[in-house]
């Protein structure tokens, strides 16, 4: 068993699939990372040098024109108790920031340590201000200007030959970090070449293998699928190591099976509705009732009994007025109730003297469909086999309940009942669709067939009691036995 589910997990097209892009894409994935990371660090370095370079050359192209001007321009001015304050502190302070910022940046050593030599001039800078800003005399002042400051061998000068000296290192480190760049450009290409021709290759020969694992026993399936739509429902299964198509082709196989079942189920209930449907028509037109009820009639007319006459008459055109229902299999349970009252009447005018009936049903479930005709034959058969045999007044009841989704009517009499072998023998007659005569079996039948399997006809009864037939029923303003695949 161990052995069978590895075998099955290795054969899992997901799990093949899966495994072909991992295959496919992580070593990909990597050489592109690996090679990215190289190319993002020397960019970096080349972002960096480039803003150094940028950075400097605006610092070169201010600093010794801005300071010199300045200064110039503070010793010829007269001499004031705030000189000192007066002096150019903020270009130089300005300088000295933007200094520190390229000493922090950028890679090069030479270029540190000249940094480091600009700071310091910039601070000896600052002390040569400030000994010009105290100097009263302009001679003196002019003549420190000249020597310490702008001069030749001045500060501004110096500063700015070796920022032109660290322009110059940063602009080669940006050629040296360009050819660079160009250079893992041409790698990442290159690898990314052999990497995709190399897995193009590998995904190639192993799709092969994988696609006609999966597309021969996918043709067999369609080619069984085209079968089974043909109606042949005896197909040989499908050979694959694959569990899902295993999986597949069982699950066509159970579907046949069940298809061909419910053409047989549906064959049988046709043939049974048909028969029903028959049935149901001898039932509306009972020849035997109809002669019997008009014999009383015109019992009843030679009698001079009018009034019973016209109620008789009244009651037969009730009774087949809803037995008929313009056609209609189902009817309200309102016209249900008429069309039973209607027989309960007549029945009484014959039977006076041993029949009283009934009728309580819940008047919130009479606007609920019903197949036509399932109480008249439970009363009819109350009447003939459990009243009249008792032989003395009887009593026949109709309630109706709300249960819910469902309603429950029951159909009562304190007649001569049954035995419980004689119960047994009516139940299974009914559940077995063996005819009983009692027109039992037809209402059972109708009721499934309108309303599902769950519903239907069951039956109590005690000897010398009488017997009570339930009929459970859904509550639905509309009722088709299409809905149960009969056409």
């Amino acid at each position: 068993m161990n052995k069978r589910t590895a075998f099955a997990k290795k054969t899992e097209i997901k799990q093949q699939i899966n495994q072909l892009i991992m295959t496919m894409f992580i070593p990909m994935v990597l050489i592109i990372a690996v090679l990215l990371f190289m190319l993002i660090s020397i960019n970096r370095q080349y972002t960096s040098a480039l803003q150094n370079a940028n950075t400097a050359a605006e610092f070169n192209s201010e600093f010794k024109e801005t300071i010199d001007q300045e200064m110039y321009n503070h010793v010829i001015m007269p001499r004031s108790e705030n000189s000192v304050a007066e002096l150019p502190m903020d270009e130089l302070d300005n300088a000295v920031s933007v200094l520190h910022k390229l000493e922090e940046t950028t890679t090069l050593r030479d270029n540190r340590w000249r940094i480091q030599s600009m700071i310091n001039m910039c601070e000896n800078l600052r002390t040569y201000m400030i000994e010009i800003a105290k100097s009263d005399r302009y001679d003196d002042r002019m003549e420190l200007l000249d020597r310490n400051i702008r001069g030749e061998t001045g500060l501004t000068i110096l500063i700015e030959t070796y920022m032109h000296d660290f322009i110059d290192d940063e602009v080669r480190e940006l050629a040296r970090l360009k050819d660079e760049i160009n250079r893992q450009m041409v790698l990442i290409i290159l690898c990314s070449i052999a990497g995709v021709l190399v897995l193009t290759i590998l995904t190639l020969l192993y799709s092969v293998r994988l696609s006609r694992r999966i597309t021969q026993p996918i043709g067999a399936l369609v080619k069984k699928a085209k079968q089974l739509g043909d109606g042949e429902f005896s197909v040989a299964p499908v050979e694959t190591d694959s569990p899902e198509l295993q999986t597949l082709d069982k699950g066509f196989d159970e579907m046949a099976g069940r298809i061909n079942a419910l053409i047989e189920k549906q064959i049988k209930d046709e043939k049974y509705l048909h028969w029903a449907e028959l049935e149901l028509l001898q039932a509306q037109i009972n020849p035997h009732f109809l002669y019997n009820t008009l014999d009383s009639i015109l019992i009843l007319a030679e009698s001079n009994r009018n009034e019973e006459v016209v109620n008789m008459v009244t009651n037969l055109s009730v009774f087949f007025r809803n037995s008929l229902s313009k056609g209609a299999d189902v009817i309200s349970l309102q016209a249900e109730r008429d069309q039973v009252k209607s027989y309960l009447e007549i029945q009484q005018i014959r039977y006076s003297d041993i029949l009283q009936y009934e009728i309580d049903i819940d008047p919130s479930l009479m606007q609920y469909m019903v197949p036509k005709l399932i109480l008249q034959p439970l009363v009819e058969n109350a009447l003939y086999h459990g009243t009249k045999n008792k032989r003395a007044l009887g009593l026949i009841r109709i309630e109706g309940r709300d249960m819910g989704k469902n309603m429950l009517l029951k159909v009562k009499d304190n007649g001569a009942g049954m035995s419980p072998e004689q119960l047994q023998a009516l139940q299974s007659g009914v559940y077995n669709d063996r005819h009983t005569g009692l027109g039992l079996v037809n209402v059972h039948k109708r009721i499934k067939l309108y309303c599902g399997d769950e519903y239907g006809l069951t039956f109590e009864s005690n000897q010398g009691e009488g017997t009570t037939v339930s009929i459970l029923i859904p509550k639905k303003e509309t009722l088709d036995h299409e809905r149960n695949g009969l056409k």
